[in-house]
């Protein structure tokens, strides 16, 4: 699961067995964002932390993605690490609260180089979450937790399929004509997307 550094997100990690907390590059992108207005030397992150997407972006396939990782994109951490490390910023900047957040989540942020099914970041998970929010905004919460569940599993199914490149209309389709037809059984995006 790939979040950013919150703490209840670690409370989670722990209460699931088999959840794997990954953190995002995403969130670590922006604090230098923000430090390069004080300090010019954050630059540095940026290039790098947009090697390791433009790395992601030439993987063929999850093997591609794997043999990259272990070797050009660990290479690019290893120097990012490094700079951190002898970077002088103080800590009270904007710059030297980036570096210790880096370093602070450093083991959970390089998870990605030996898993290559792990995501840069969370992009695509806080996109798929706007759904939910302007839809509770709009029809004002479901109104029963028999509702409030039906909303949240049919988000769930929607962006699940979203991400794994599936229709959801189609795949609705096939999930309520499979129910139909035999009540009980389950349909994931991904199995659906292979058996397309």
């Amino acid at each position: 699961m790939v979040a950013d550094a919150l703490g209840s997100h670690e409370a989670g990690a722990r209460e699931c067995r088999g959840v794997k907390l990954a953190e995002c590059w995403a969130h670590v992108l922006r604090r230098f964002r923000d430090a390069v207005v004080d300090v010019s030397e954050a630059q540095f992150m940026l290039a790098w932390i947009q090697n390791l997407y433009a790395i992601d972006a030439r993987a063929t396939d999850t093997r591609d993605r794997a043999q990259l990782r272990s070797t050009e994109s660990r290479a690019v951490t290893e120097k990012m690490k490094t700079w951190m490390q002898s970077a002088t910023a103080l800590k009270t900047t904007t710059l030297g609260s980036a570096i210790r957040y880096t370093l602070g989540i450093w083991s959970r942020l390089t998870l990605f180089l030996d898993d290559p099914e792990i995501w840069l970041d969370n992009n695509r998970t806080e996109r798929g979450l706007r759904g939910p929010v302007i839809g509770r905004r709009n029809h004002f919460a479901s109104k029963s937790a028999r509702g409030t569940v039906v909303a949240a599993t049919m988000y769930s199914l929607v962006e699940t399929a979203k991400a794994a490149g599936v229709d959801p209309i189609a795949y609705l389709v096939e999930v309520a004509t499979r129910a139909k037809r035999s009540p009980g059984a389950v349909l994931l995006p991904a199995d659906f997307r292979a058996a397309a």
